[in-house]
């Protein structure tokens, strides 16, 4: 694993309507998830998730994705349902472990 060169934020999980879990990065403390992906890894292979800017609901860590509370603007990527781990990949190629949240 390469060295980081910047720290990560604080990050977030919520499954949308369908049950699709998702990491979610709160965009309030200017965070710029550009060129980050998650590295997905499930029964049937990896998958390259990108991070893309969405619209998140809720305050502080009480996040969710189905409109609940006021919304926000977010940077999430889908973890999905059969991950059996995750990895956060910065564009400084460091691998950052997907923590706090059942695999």
């Amino acid at each position: 694993m390469n060295e980081p060169t910047q720290s990560l934020p604080a990050y977030h999980f919520a499954s949308d309507v369908d049950g699709v879990r998702h990491l979610i990065v709160d965009d309030s403390d200017d965070s710029d998830c550009t060129g980050w992906h998650i590295d997905v890894r499930e029964p049937g292979g990896k998958r390259h998730v990108p991070f893309q800017r969405s619209v998140a609901f809720g305050d502080g860590p009480d996040v969710n994705l189905l409109g609940y509370g006021p919304a926000r603007k977010a940077w999430m990527a889908a973890i999905g349902w059969a991950a059996v781990s995750a990895e956060i990949c910065l564009p400084d190629e460091s691998r950052h472990p997907v923590r706090g949240f059942a695999l």
